[in-house]
């Protein structure tokens, strides 16, 4: 009987250990496959990671490009408004002259205006110093002579202002294609900078406008050994150069890797360029990679120690309760599998219902986020108006069912008169306040209508009244000049002495052979009439679809 005892203790002891081990053994089979899982996860994160990066550069590049955008769009159309009446304002050089300077001091993005005759004679400019001067035998000047359309020059030293420049020029042509005058736009690169230093301060992002041949216009952070200097030969200025758009990770201007994304400017050879710095942004990254690979393996580790001596108690003992159950209910004894009660049981459960209850929080709050997402992304951020893109899609749609109804669609531009000098004497809090004060009275005037009110850029709005013919449109004009009239916010720098704005209207039935810009464009045409004509009135296109000087306006 001793020995028989003896005999059995060594096999109880053995199959104690070996069920343990084959637990680690099976822990270990389910723990390797999650733990390369885990690896190719965390490796698969920082992919996504840097595709978020570029995601995110690619949209700051967009964002730069709008911007920079509206400062060229401006300073092209001052150089079309310029040429269009080159000729005639070189028959009367002290209006041309007051013309160029009111339009040098106080449009953004311009640092100066000159007109010149087919020979190169400078009859017209801000400057007094280029007056009289002769630009025939300056390469942009041949260059701008046998350009059919708008030209820009790459990036040069001007000899009469004693610093690099860039111009935009424009010939005016006879309808036999003689030339009858050159004008041109000089860029004011500090202000294309400080539009740069806007699109990159919140991100600290690097920005680059660069030009043909490689020549940075601009660069925020400002650095002098890259800024109007010139790389040819870059490894960035191949890239960029190479295709209209995309993203790519190389070496900068300034030697540093980042994450480039570019855009394009249509019709100029300009890009617009922004970069993350690779190192700041990956770093933490693989920190992050790293430290989670450490204290999931050590985990694992430590559950893998405990798991060899507690299999007994933890594992082993549940587990034969539940067999005891199962073998019950098989040999007809119970009806169900009993509830063991195991206590460790218990709170897994409890922790998945409320996993579960969290996850329907979240949802719900997920649901109201993108709710307030789509919102701000149709709303602008400082009037609480429509946004351009908004105003863009309405637009469209409006247009196809005015089209296909026979209807008239009437839009009513306005721009804020002086608005930068507003700013410059109140400050641009109180310019800030301006605006959603006329946002406030375009939305009181059209309450009670299906109107589309949009913040157009800048100090311009824009009301979309579908259903609504020219007369209807120029009164609803008349009733916003009128209100703001009547608030008279203070403009000390207005020869009214108060806040005022000049309208364009402009309204057609959409027929298949008409576009929606040629609208937008008849407006902007009656806005202009009222700006040359006095400002502080409402002039509406009575021509349909004709702007500039061949309007007629009413």
């Amino acid at each position: 009987m001793v020995e028989r005892s003896g005999e059995e203790a060594p096999v109880a002891s053995r199959r104690l250990s070996s069920l343990r081990l084959r637990i680690l053994f099976l822990i270990c089979l389910v723990a390797v496959p999650l733990s390369i899982e885990r690896i190719m996860a965390l490796l698969a994160d920082r992919q996504d990671q840097i595709q978020s990066i570029k995601d995110d550069v690619r949209d700051l590049v967009r964002r730069a490009t709008l911007a920079q955008l509206e400062g060229l769009t401006r300073a092209r159309t001052v150089l079309d408004v310029v040429s269009r009446q080159a000729e005639s304002l070189l028959e009367d050089p002290d209006t041309c002259l007051r013309f160029v300077t009111r339009l040098a001091d106080q449009v953004a993005g311009i640092q100066g205006v000159f007109i010149a005759t087919p020979e190169g004679d400078v009859k017209c400019a801000h400057a007094p110093l280029v007056m009289g001067v002769n630009i025939a035998d300056r390469p942009f000047f041949r260059q701008a002579l046998a350009a059919e359309d708008m030209f820009m020059t790459d990036l040069f030293f001007s000899g009469i202002s004693g610093r690099n420049s860039v111009f935009l020029l424009r010939t005016e042509r006879a309808p036999s294609g003689k030339p009858l005058a050159v004008a041109g736009i000089i860029l004011d690169l500090q202000w294309l900078s400080r539009i740069a230093a806007g699109s990159a301060v919140e991100s600290g992002a690097v920005v680059d406008v660069v030009g043909e041949g490689g020549a940075v216009l601009v660069r925020y952070p400002t650095l002098a050994d890259v800024v109007e200097h010139r790389f040819p030969d870059h490894p960035l200025t191949r890239h960029i150069m190479a295709a209209e758009e995309g993203v790519v990770a190389t070496i900068g201007y300034d030697g540093k890797e980042r994450i480039f994304a570019f855009n394009r400017f249509e019709g100029l050879d300009l890009r617009v360029v922004v970069g993350i710095d690779t190192a700041k942004v990956l770093t933490p990254i693989d920190a992050k990679i790293q430290t989670t690979a450490i204290a999931y393996f050590a985990a694992l580790g430590c559950f893998l120690l405990v798991s060899w001596f507690a299999a007994e108690r933890i594992v082993i003992t549940p587990i034969a309760r539940l067999t005891r159950s199962v073998a019950a209910v098989g040999r007809g004894e119970a009806d169900h599998v009993k509830d063991n009660n195991v206590a460790e049981f218990a709170p897994l459960v409890r922790a998945f219902n409320e996993m579960a209850r969290r996850l329907s929080q979240r949802n719900s709050e997920l649901r109201t986020m993108n709710g307030r997402l789509a919102s701000l992304a149709r709303t602008d951020g400082l009037t609480g108006l429509a946004n351009r893109r908004t105003f863009d899609v309405q637009f469209s749609q409006d247009w196809v069912r005015a089209r296909g109804d026979g209807a008239p669609l009437t839009l009513v531009m306005l721009d804020v008169d002086h608005f930068k000098a507003f700013n410059d004497a109140r400050g641009h809090l109180s310019g800030d306040e301006a605006l959603r004060g006329v946002a406030r009275m375009l939305s009181a005037a059209a309450t009670g209508t299906t109107h589309l009110v949009a913040r157009y850029g800048g100090e311009e709005f824009i009301v979309l009244m579908s259903g609504v013919d020219l007369a209807a449109g120029r009164a609803f004009a008349e009733d916003v000049r009128r209100l703001l009239s009547e608030v008279a916010i203070a403009h000390p720098a207005s020869p009214r002495r108060r806040l005022t704005a000049s309208f364009g209207v402009a309204s057609a039935i959409p027929t298949l052979d008409d576009s929606p810009d040629t609208l937008v464009a008849a407006a902007d045409a009656a806005l202009y009439e009222a700006k040359r004509s006095g400002r502080d009135r409402v002039v509406a296109n009575t021509d349909r679809f004709a702007g500039g000087a061949n309007g007629t306006f009413a």
